[in-house]
């Protein structure tokens, strides 16, 4: 190999791995949501963070997190001030992305919102609940018409922690929440585990999260790939975040 093509070699080398190590802003929420992710001390953590890292590792990106408050996140991604947010669905605030192209992957994370209840209301049906809470930021997307028609009254508050507290001393009659999430946040009150049970019986949604990007088509691509190819690693991350 002559002189130039050494010269060559040595450019594209040293090339690549700077193009591979782009720097690409991620959109996070800021508020506690574990297992899949929350922030502690300004570092992004949870079952999220270990799949963005994981793919990141592999793909040569690098990835800064930007915790945000929900509606802050919205704005800041259809703005451009941040590449990527997760986690996205296709179906949220639809009217505000209208007049964007929102990239979204492959099913990044599952989750089931539903009704949690104290354990003596199992089974007991829609026509008990009269006061329902949430988090802000949250959509009961099966009880809108109840809702809009009366028969439901909505409390939202910042802190899955306060809706429990809520739930538990009858302040309201159940919550709509995600029981995995609920689940963490009784063992960090050392509430036991049946305080409040999903039912499984009440109006649902299971779906996914997803990543999605306006800016950055491609690497949604190389995110999917990821996903197909390195199933058996994103099942045991999952695992690992009992998701």
């Amino acid at each position: 190999m002559n002189r130039r093509s050494t010269l060559l070699l040595s450019l594209c080398l040293f090339v690549l791995p700077a193009v591979a190590q782009e720097e690409i802003r991620i959109g996070v929420e800021l508020q506690p949501y574990q297992p899949y992710s929350d922030v502690e001390d300004g570092e992004y953590r949870g079952y999220a963070r270990d799949l963005l890292d994981a793919f990141a590792a592999e793909s040569g990106y690098r990835f800064v997190y930007t915790p945000l408050p929900v509606r802050r996140l919205l704005s800041d991604f259809l703005s451009g001030r941040v590449d990527l947010k997760f986690p996205d669905h296709p179906q949220w605030n639809a009217d505000q992305k209208d007049g964007h192209t929102v990239h979204y992957s492959h099913p990044a994370a599952p989750y089931v919102d539903g009704i949690l209840v104290k354990p003596q209301h199992l089974g007991q049906g829609l026509q008990r609940i009269e006061l329902l809470g949430t988090q802000n930021g949250f959509t009961p997307w099966p009880y809108l018409p109840e809702i809009r028609a009366g028969r439901i009254r909505l409390i939202q508050a910042n802190q899955i922690e306060s809706l429990l507290r809520m739930a538990s001393s009858d302040r309201v009659d159940a919550v709509y929440l995600n029981p995995k999430v609920v689940d963490y946040q009784l063992r960090q009150m050392r509430m036991t585990a049946d305080s409040l049970v999903f039912d499984p019986e009440l109006p649902h949604v299971e779906d996914h999260y997803y990543l999605s990007s306006i800016r950055h088509p491609q690497l949604i691509e190389a995110f999917n790939r990821f996903l197909e190819e390195r199933a058996d690693q994103v099942a045991a991350i999952r695992l690992r975040h009992g998701l």
